[in-house]
């Protein structure tokens, strides 16, 4: 399996686990605050990171990169924008239905194509724009501006994405000297150190169906980070920005499943779209001498 097309199941992986994880979020936005429950993802992943490494063969060298990274700043400025985009991530999907939150994340592949080509120097073709331009339209008809959905609380939604974005040209960024593992533990120890110093005011002990949920929601996200970590180290942020689009199509699903919603007409007109976006992408087309695919 060549590295583009590892890249692209990776990041519909992503898509799938990220969706499914802050529906778990909003499930427990009901009875913790979505500031501690970032907290406790960051705490488990880190607590279980302590029982883990010292079972390494080299879990000198692996604790010691862990707390003196390679690139320490560069590394540790990505995990702050993964804890915050994540924070405000869980607040947007308790404000605003599952399907609905995700459809206003849908600027993150059009800002990643924009710093992809502005920051890392990504060549960005004219049919990953079109292929951008085409999901951002059907993200349009599912949301439908100037419909109940656009008050305030639609920009919550819209500054994780921005941040989510930021995020994984951050890690683009540091693709050479961060693995996917470095970039999950130094997101959960920068979790802890970060919200830890607010949890004397926000702590809510949970009961056990809600630590079940806190521990089914943070396998899940870790999962996902691995394999969106892996994704950007294989391929240009640009490339891979009209798969994340595929998210819409899993939360319209667990709208329906979780939560009784379902879609009407327009929301299957703007899934059609989105999914014409990546059949754009993914089209082969004619090789010229010399060029390679884009």
């Amino acid at each position: 399996m060549s590295q583009p097309v590892l890249a692209i199941l990776l990041t519909l992986g992503a898509a799938a686990l990220y969706t499914l994880g802050y529906a778990l979020a909003k499930l427990l936005s009901a009875t913790l605050d979505p500031v501690q429950i970032t907290f406790l993802r960051s705490a488990i992943v880190l607590g279980g990171a302590v029982l883990w490494l010292p079972r390494l063969p080299d879990a000198g060298g692996a604790v010691r990169r862990l707390l003196s990274p390679p690139r320490a700043r560069d590394q540790r400025l990505a995990a702050v924008a993964l804890i915050v985009s994540t924070t405000v991530a869980v607040v947007g999907y308790a404000l605003v239905p599952v399907t609905e939150a995700s459809a206003l994340g849908f600027t993150a592949p059009v800002i990643l194509v924009v710093l992809g080509a502005l920051v890392l120097r990504e060549e960005v073709s004219a049919r990953r724009w079109t292929a951008v331009a085409l999901g951002f339209a059907g993200m349009l008809l599912v949301v439908r501006p100037g419909g109940e959905l656009f008050t305030w609380v639609a920009a919550v939604p819209v500054t994780s994405a921005l941040i989510y974005a930021l995020y994984q040209v951050l890690t683009r960024r540091i693709r050479d000297v961060a693995t996917e593992r470095d970039v999950t533990l130094q997101g959960a120890l920068v979790g802890v150190v970060m919200l830890g110093p607010a949890m004397p005011f926000l702590w809510r002990a949970p009961d056990a169906a809600a630590l079940a949920l806190v521990l089914l929601y943070t396998a899940v996200q870790t999962v996902a980070l691995l394999c969106l970590a892996g994704a950007v180290r294989r391929a240009e942020v640009s490339g891979l920005a009209p798969w994340h689009y595929s998210r819409i199509v899993f939360a319209l699903g667990l709208d329906a499943l979780l939560f009784a919603r379902f879609p009407g007409g327009w929301a299957l007109a703007g899934c059609a779209l989105i999914a014409a976006a990546g059949l754009v992408l993914a089209w082969p087309r004619r090789k010229r001498p010399g060029s390679e695919p884009r």
